[in-house]
C-alpha cells in the first residue's frame, strides 16, 4: 500500500459528510454535495490508477469528470422548479 491508495481511502472518507448533506440538506445545498461527490470520486479514482500502477484505468476518471459536468447541469436543470 503505497501514499496514493492511502490518500484515495482518506479521500474517500470525504464522501460520507456530502452523502448526509445530499440526503438531508436543502435542494441548493444537495446540488453541491452532488458535485462535491462528483469531484472527489474522480480524485480517488486518478488516485487508484495511480497507486497501483495501471495507466490505461486513467481513461475512465478523464471520461467521468466531462460527463459529471453535464450530468449536474442536468440536475440543476431538472431542479430549476425549487430552486
Amino acid at each position: 500500500m503505497n501514499s496514493f491508495v492511502i490518500a484515495a481511502i482518506a479521500m474517500l472518507a470525504a464522501v460520507i459528510p456530502c452523502g448526509i448533506v445530499l440526503v438531508r440538506g436543502k435542494v441548493m445545498d444537495a446540488v453541491v454535495a452532488y458535485e462535491a461527490i462528483s469531484s472527489i470520486v474522480v480524485m480517488v479514482l486518478v488516485l487508484l490508477a495511480e497507486g497501483f500502477r495501471r495507466p490505461g484505468e486513467f481513461e475512465l476518471p478523464v471520461l467521468l469528470a466531462v460527463l459529471l459536468f453535464g450530468s449536474g447541469l442536468v440536475f440543476v436543470r431538472f431542479l430549476e422548479r425549487w430552486l
